[in-house]
């Protein structure tokens, strides 16, 4: 039935009903990409939930792509690895690039000096390589410039290899064979000092070695030096490639395993969620983010009706095994990979949904309301009826400047309290697109409590 509210307000207070206030009239747009368990699925008990289950399965089995060489990991791990492989590295690369840098310009200097730098040597390097290696150094520096950071040291790595060859072959035509070193030395280092990937090092490399063979060809060295240089080059890549290969396997299993005891680190020990602390971390996040994108952040926080009086009847045993099943159930409405569902403390959980939540802001919690009545947890001595249930406390809104993150939990905390108010096994939806609405914490003090953007 429906009860009395102010107006643009409205409510349904039967028994499993839902209840939405609003500030203002809905407006379009659903919740993109939705993973929502179908009504009336059955969850089964496990040891933990489903959400951990995955993620944790997703480190192992699903880590590389299918192929008859995995050394990768699927994208979203992919991309985090890449970054990590590559800060990693700017330690020894940075120092290594000065180096080469100055180098470079004593050598520029020298033969300015000598008089005996022709415009095509001194354009190459003032026009390609120098601003390379600046801007290879200047990107080591910036935030989620990981690619093309590795991208351009690849390819700057691919430039001093040419000016290597071309010295080392010069030197062999007039009877200094012994610069072939040189040659050597620098593939050795693209392979296992500059820390690019496999791949990377690989395109360097074995293109310089290339070009270092087409210089052979087109200069007609002898035949036994052009067998033995040969024969070097490729000895040289295959030892490199393979080393290089063991490192990079080597990093990524260390990767994994430290994301692993991080994901367990991370995780409630009875249900598998994320933790309190995990929890506060990535809902600061993703307020802030929502802030900048000026999308909508949605916080539901649900609570297990009745449950101290479970717990004294049927033991606590049984409780934690009640708890496992409604955190699976809940696990399953946040799989989309910026959706946090956390454990709160007891038998309290929070579901952090990022991005446009409209109708699915106000759908999913009722239907996860209902997954977890439908699992049918006999509870005697529950006054809402014959099953454990839950009521579901929900704040939609649209971060702003005149808004805290604080205010937006109290929100839901204050919609969790109307429906167990209202006779909890219950869904109350609160949403506000206004600065101006007050409601406890919400709104945020001018003085004390405005964030930066």
């Amino acid at each position: 039935m429906l009860s009395h509210c102010s107006p643009g307000l409205l409510a349904r207070t039967g028994r499993g009903q839902t209840v939405i206030r609003r500030s203002a009239p809905a407006g379009g747009g659903g919740y993109f990409g939705a993973v929502v368990p179908p009504a009336g699925r059955r969850l089964g008990v496990s040891g933990l939930s489903f959400d951990v289950h995955h993620h944790l399965s997703s480190l192992r089995t699903e880590q590389a792509l299918p192929g008859p060489f995995p050394l990768r990991f699927r994208p979203y791990v992919e991309e985090e690895f890449r970054r990590h492989y590559a800060a990693s590295h700017y330690p020894k690369t940075r120092p290594l690039v000065v180096i080469i840098l100055g180098f470079v310009f004593a050598m520029l200097i020298w033969g300015v000096i000598l008089d005996d730098l022709s415009w095509q040597t001194a354009a190459f390097t003032l026009g390609v390589l120098i601003p390379g290696l600046i801007a290879t150094l200047v990107l080591s520096y910036k935030d989620d410039s990981h690619r093309a950071y590795q991208a351009l040291l690849a390819w700057t790595a691919f430039l001093i290899g040419l000016v290597c060859t071309s010295l080392t072959l010069r030197a062999s035509l007039y009877g200094m064979p012994y610069y072939f070193g040189a040659q050597v030395a620098w593939i050795f280092v693209v392979w296992l000092v500059l820390g690019l990937t496999a791949v990377q090092a690989g395109l360097a490399a074995i293109g310089v070695s290339l070009v270092y063979a087409w210089g052979m060809v087109h200069w007609d060295f002898s035949g036994p030096e052009a067998v033995f240089t040969g024969a070097t080059l490729l000895g040289v890549n295959l030892v490199g490639a393979y080393c290089c290969w063991q490192l990079e396997s080597a990093e990524r299993r260390a990767f994994l395993e430290s994301r692993a005891l991080n994901e367990l680190a991370d995780r409630d020990g009875l249900t598998g969620l994320y933790n309190r602390r995990r929890y506060e971390e990535h809902i600061d996040k993703l307020w802030r983010q929502s802030r900048r994108d000026h999308e909508q952040f949605t916080v539901l926080l649900i609570d297990i009706d009745h449950f101290k009086a479970y717990n004294d009847l049927y033991g606590h045993q049984a409780g934690d095994d009640a708890l496992k099943r409604v955190a699976e159930a809940i696990s399953l409405c946040g799989q989309r990979p910026l959706d946090c569902a956390a454990r709160f403390g007891g038998e309290e959980f929070a579901l952090v949904l990022y991005g446009p939540a409209e109708d699915y802001g106000r759908e999913l919690p009722e239907r996860l309301r209902r997954d977890v009545e439908e699992l049918k947890i006999p509870h005697a001595e529950s006054s809402t009826g014959p099953y454990l249930t839950v009521s579901v406390g929900v704040a939609i809104v649209t971060p702003g400047t005149e808004r805290s993150l604080a205010g937006v939990i109290q929100l839901a905390d204050e919609a969790l309290y109307q429906a167990k108010e209202e006779g909890r096994n219950r869904v109350v939806v609160k949403e506000s697109r206004h600065a101006e609405l007050q409601t406890g914490r919400f709104r945020a003090s001018r003085d004390r409590e405005r964030e930066p953007a």
